[in-house]
């Protein structure tokens, strides 16, 4: 029976036990439950911490690096994750007020446990083995800027034919082709820029312009710059295209290419074939549709010259009215009829009878536009050349001319640097050598001017280039060749070939350009008798010149060596004796300046700068050039020297004391190093003394070379500010600065201080010394804490001042103070309403000041800066707002502001709130990242009419200010993101 009754018993307990786990468990998520929650509570906050650490990454590389599909779902589980505890933790402080039973008890702690579970497996996918972040991809479209003039209907017809063929799927490639000057650039850029199209057809957009001998590697570069792939020049081009293939491969892209004159194997490129499988297009533009054929185009669009009535429309809107006086319009539509509907034939003679009211002028025009042409070659339309002729023609003085023709030297499709351009000119004497360096300057840009309202140059972005047409250059070639009627040019610029032309070729030559070239070698001793200027800049394979190449030049006056590998000038430089202008900059591996170079009597120019040996590798310093005593003082008639390159403290002593016995300088870029070099030269100079020194740009200080490295962009700034110091400041035993400094500064209109370390004002200057300033930055200068207090303002101090720069001023507190200084009565006056401070300013950049609290510290320094256009705010930890809140201001802020950036300002509360406000002229804002405290602006659609939209970086960011838009009185522009992330 005892046995019968055991083996019941145990069936009996197995059965209780396995009944109880399940009720143990459940008790335990009850008993447990603050335990747990504690548990839960600690991992959260490790995966809060894992969360922030993964952003904090992402921000870093915001710029180039976007994080992974992987690494945004694991956040969007994180952000779920956290909200699920935020509800638990509401349901938890429920619960320990006893308002819940037991049962509810179980439930919420069963919750906890398994979130417990869940974090964990989160925290573990947070590992991202292959990383989180890959590389921005590039933008879709890249828009080129529109054409300047009025288009016409037949250019935005063509561009909707191509757009037709583009979606035909059977048009892998299309060709527009048609004569020079008829629009297929323009085509091209409106097709480009047609992004709402254009976008949802292709990942990718990329424009290549091909231009004549295209370079395979040149055009791989573009390509790579395009796509962000960085191309070392030791790879070869079969490497470099294997990199291109792989990133475009699985891509539907667009290729645009422009101006296109022979076959280009697109695979030699890099690109997969675009067919009807891929869906990748591609568009050329040429002028001879045998290109068409040879590129295998699947369409061809033909780009006609206008009609009648288009051409009539787009001269008469370019001349004006005048072409509709009743003396001069029946002159004016012969005059179109002439040109044939061209465009670039109308553009140009719209630019030389614009405003033209002499009847005369247009009679005489028409007769010469029906003469024969001149001058006609293979591949150029006779008719275009007829009329870029009589434009030429027309031109007012053969200066003109000359000057129009040496721009024929440059590259196509070249910018050319219009300081440098002028320079070449007045060498050659193509305008009167009685003037000066100021006035040759003037003389040049008003020539320039001219040329470009002639439509015969064109303006570039950048204010100090411009570019010349290739239909123009072209015709330019041609009136400079052997059988054209002007003096010959020999010009091989831009082409790569290392074939040096013939003998006969350099004999007949006045100019002659390998600008940009491929040339290793040169001939040893070529008989060049009518050779004024020979430019071989750019060539970076040419590292010898021969001993007796410059034997037989007895005439050349501009010779321009920058950017190639020589080591050292011939002995036969010394046969120049009629050089003007030597050019030696970027010359990497130049080791030393000949004493030959003294021999030349008639230089008037020298630039010599070694890019590669003025950086600090490894805190290593470079070697230094090496400059013969007695050479520069040797050249008496020199007036322009720019003498960037290293050279040792004994040498820049010895330099500085012969650049103060020339008697003609006008123009000097050197850095003296130490403050007693210039005191030296200031003291000895002729031409300073007397003011004929009038550009200059002067660096001194305790640390020589380190000034002028960390600057490198003051050269950018020298040429819009001819008159330039850079001081960097030493042990000063005072606030004031050194008797040299203060002589040059007078004479300053742009300047530089950093590392004072005893300054308190900038006005301290003194106003004498800051009239003729235009441009100022101070940087490191841990005493300053303001720029101008109240003396200064009864001074005008900074009066014409127009562009301000502040950067790392650790105990800058304010711009403008009105508080009394110690000892000073209370009872003062006001500042008087009559005062100048600032009131050029049109520029202010403040960043990395972190003391300063308002940025216009009251509203009369708001009126000072009424012409302020640009402004831009970044990492000024303690600035609170542009304006203390109770400052009261009776008139509108700023009203010529177009540009504004704010950027890490984590203070930043009061933009403007509470001030009368005008936003006209507001264009262009950007609000970075790191300004989470601002939560309202002061403008909306009605008071900013202009504005185009708000910038931002990254998605974050876009959501505040998405929040910002919301909180809007009438709500804002549309506001974009910027494509690329920056």
């Amino acid at each position: 029976m005892a046995e019968v009754a055991a083996t019941s018993i145990t069936p009996t307990w197995e059965i209780g036990k396995c009944l109880w786990v399940p009720i143990a468990r459940r008790i335990n998520y009850a008993r447990k439950l603050t335990n747990n929650w504690e548990a839960l509570c600690k991992k959260a906050s490790e995966l809060r911490s894992k969360k922030d650490d993964i952003v904090a990454e992402i921000e870093r590389f915001r710029l180039q690096r976007t994080p992974t599909q992987e690494c945004d779902n694991w956040r969007n589980d994180v952000a779920e994750m956290e909200n699920t505890v935020a509800t638990l933790q509401q349901e938890f402080n429920v619960e320990k007020k006893c308002v819940w039973g037991y049962f509810e008890r179980i439930k919420l702690g069963k919750r906890v446990v398994n979130k417990i579970t869940e974090i964990d497996l989160i925290i573990e996918k947070s590992k991202f083995e292959n990383g989180f972040l890959v590389d921005l991809p590039p933008a879709r479209v890249e828009r080129t800027p529109d054409p300047a003039s009025k288009l016409t209907k037949s250019a935005y017809d063509t561009r909707d034919m191509v757009l037709d063929k583009l979606q035909d799927e059977s048009s892998a490639k299309i060709g527009i082709w048609g004569m020079g000057g008829v629009g297929k650039t323009v085509v091209l850029q409106l097709l480009n820029n047609y992004y709402h199209d254009i976008k949802t057809f292709f990942d990718l957009v990329i424009w290549v312009t091909v231009s004549k001998s295209p370079n395979i590697r040149n055009l791989q570069n573009e390509v790579g710059m395009r796509l962000s792939i960085e191309i070392n020049a030791n790879e070869s081009d079969d490497r470099v295209a294997r990199k291109l293939f792989t990133r475009l491969e699985g891509k539907k892209y667009l290729l645009l290419l422009d101006d296109v004159w022979d076959e280009v194997d697109l695979s030699v490129v890099g690109f997969p074939n675009a067919n009807q499988q891929n869906g990748c297009k591609v568009v050329l533009t040429t002028r001879k549709k045998e290109v068409c054929r040879k590129m295998k185009t699947d369409a061809e669009v033909s780009i006609l010259v206008l009609p009648n009535e288009e051409a009539w429309e787009m001269f008469s809107s370019g001349v004006g009215h005048i072409a509709m006086l009743s003396t001069i319009k029946t002159y004016a539509q012969d005059i179109v009829r002439e040109c044939d509907g061209l465009p670039l034939a109308l553009k140009v003679v719209c630019g030389a009878l614009r405003k033209e009211e002499n009847v005369y002028v247009w009679k005489n025009f028409l007769r010469e536009l029906r003469s024969p042409a001149t001058s006609v070659i293979e591949d150029l339309n006779d008719k275009v050349f007829k009329v870029l002729k009589v434009s030429y023609d027309q031109l007012k003085n053969s200066e003109e001319k000359k000057c129009l023709l040496f721009c024929g030297l440059y590259p196509e499709d070249d910018k050319i640097e219009k300081s440098r351009l002028i320079g070449y000119w007045r060498a050659e004497r193509i305008f009167s050598s009685k003037l000066t360096l100021e006035q040759a300057l003037d003389k040049g840009e008003a020539i320039l001017q001219a040329l470009i309202d002639a439509s015969l140059l064109e303006k570039c972005v950048e204010d100090d280039s411009v570019k010349m047409h290739d239909v123009i250059r072209d015709l330019v070639l041609a009136m400079t060749s052997l059988q054209g009627e002007e003096p010959t040019h020999l010009v091989r610029a831009g082409i790569s070939s290392e074939k040096i032309p013939e003998e006969l070729d350099w004999k007949n030559a006045t100019r002659i350009s390998f600008m940009n070239h491929d040339l290793r070698s040169l001939p040893e001793s070529p008989d060049c008798p009518e050779l004024l200027t020979l430019l071989l800049q750019g060539n970076g394979n040419l590292e010898v010149i021969p001993e007796t190449f410059f034997n037989n030049m007895p005439s050349l006056r501009v010779l321009d060596l920058s950017r190639t590998r020589i080591k050292s000038l011939p002995t036969s430089i010394s046969k120049l004796d009629g050089l003007r202008e030597l050019v030696l900059l970027d010359c990497e591996n130049l080791e030393a300046l000949p004493k030959e170079i003294s021999a030349l009597k008639e230089l008037e120019v020298l630039y010599v700068r070694r890019s590669k040996f003025e950086i600090l590798l490894g805190g290593m310093k470079s070697e230094e050039l090496i400059i013969p005593v007695g050479m520069i003082c040797g050249i008496p008639h020199i007036e322009v020297i720019e003498l960037t390159s290293r050279l040792r403290d004994e040498s820049t002593e010895i330099i500085a004391k012969e650049l103060s016995n020339l008697g003609s300088l006008s123009s000097l870029l050197f850095d003296f190093h130490i403050v007693g070099n210039l005191q030296h030269f200031l003291q000895n100079s002729i031409p300073w003394k007397e003011g004929r020194l009038t550009q200059f740009v002067f660096f001194a200080g305790k640390s020589p070379h380190q000034l002028y490295e960390c600057h490198r962009g003051l050269l950018q700034w020298s040429k819009k500010y001819k008159r330039f110091l850079g001081y960097e400041g030493g042990e000063e035993r005072d606030s004031s600065l050194p008797l040299a400094i203060e002589d040059v500064l007078i004479r300053s209109n742009g300047f530089l201080l950093s590392g004072n370390g005893k300054l308190k004002i900038l006005s301290e200057l003194g106003t004498q010394n800051t009239d003729e300033l235009r441009f100022c930055r101070i940087e490191k200068c841990v005493a300053l804490e303001t720029i101008v207090n109240r003396n200064g303002l009864e001074m005008s101090a900074f009066s014409n001042l127009e562009e301000l720069s502040l950067m790392e001023l650790s105990n800058l507190k304010s711009i403008l103070c009105l508080e009394m200084e110690e000892g000073q009565s209370s009872s003062s006056p006001p500042p008087p309403l009559n005062v100048n401070s600032f009131t050029n300013l049109t520029s202010l950049m403040v960043f990395d000041c972190p003391l300063i609290e308002h940025l216009f510290s009251s509203g009369f320094m708001l009126q000072q800066m009424s012409n302020l256009k640009d402004l831009r705010v970044g990492d000024c930890m303690g600035l609170k707002g542009m304006i203390p809140e109770d400052e009261k201001v009776e008139y509108q802020a700023l009203p010529k502001l177009s540009f504004l950036y704010l950027h890490n300002l984590p203070e930043f509360v009061n933009l403007f709130e509470g001030v009368p406000t005008c936003w006209q002229s507001l264009d262009d804002v950007t609000i970075s990242n790191g300004t989470p405290k601002l939560r309202k602006l002061p403008f909306d659609t009605n008071s900013a009419p202009n504005l185009k939209g708000i910038q931002s970086y990254n998605q974050e960011w876009w959501d505040a200010l998405e929040l910002l838009a919301s909180n809007a009185e009438n709500g804002l522009p549309t506001m974009k993101k910027s494509p690329s992330g920056s």
